[in-house]
């Protein structure tokens, strides 16, 4: 299964190269909004672009973090019941969870794509302000989110398969730290290590 194991190698480390490049778009926004703040309450001379500028940054930013979401498991679930099951429960609930978003997804990419290229064959400009950017570029970039995370749940979905009918593979993401503890179980799982610490440590010098 070298292979699979490749495959989901480069998969997840697409996913995580995505990550880490819009990470710095919130470090665009900041300037953004920094030079906005300057300009507006210490210049009385407020631009014409950096709302619309930021906005767009942001949404970027919230559609292209979805892949790197999803290999690292952080989209909302409910543990109540997923939780409880044991691992080949949890891959047959992630199998029917990942063939259902792969049908939409790829729904939804046809979508994205004729609308941006509806946007790009008319050169759309937004008419929120005078400033009036042009659109479709950041249209655009709705079909490469969707692609992406379109891509990671095909990954997802092969390690719940092989999971559910115990097909041995090696998994790149195994022993990785769990990112998804519940916060209200985390004081009790603090408490418990620090007692057993506690337990391990040698009696005081008489």
């Amino acid at each position: 299964m070298a292979a699979v194991t490749r495959y989901l190698e480069l998969q997840d480390g697409l996913s995580d190269l995505v990550g880490r490049i819009i990470s710095w778009f919130s470090l665009a926004m900041i300037a953004v909004l920094m030079i906005e703040i300057i300009a507006r309450y210490f210049l009385n001379s407020p631009t014409i672009w950096a709302h619309e500028t930021s906005t767009m940054l942001y949404g970027a930013f919230c559609m292209l973090a979805g892949c790197y979401t999803l290999r690292h498991r952080g989209h909302v679930r409910s543990e109540v019941i997923y939780g409880a099951l044991s691992e080949r429960g949890r891959a047959f609930c992630d199998t029917i969870i990942f063939t259902v978003g792969l049908f939409v997804l790829a729904i939804f990419f046809k979508m994205a794509v004729d609308f941006a290229a509806e946007s790009w064959a008319v050169r759309e400009y937004s008419n929120k302000s005078v400033w009036q950017p042009p659109v479709y570029p950041i249209k655009t970039v709705i079909p490469i989110a969707v692609g992406l995370v379109l891509l990671q749940n095909i990954a997802e979905l092969l390690r719940a398969v092989l999971t559910l009918f115990r097909v041995p593979f090696d998994d790149p993401r195994e022993g990785e730290i769990a990112s998804d503890i519940d916060p209200e179980l985390l004081p009790e799982l603090l408490d418990a290590e620090s007692r057993d610490m506690v337990g391990r440590s040698p009696p005081p010098d008489r």
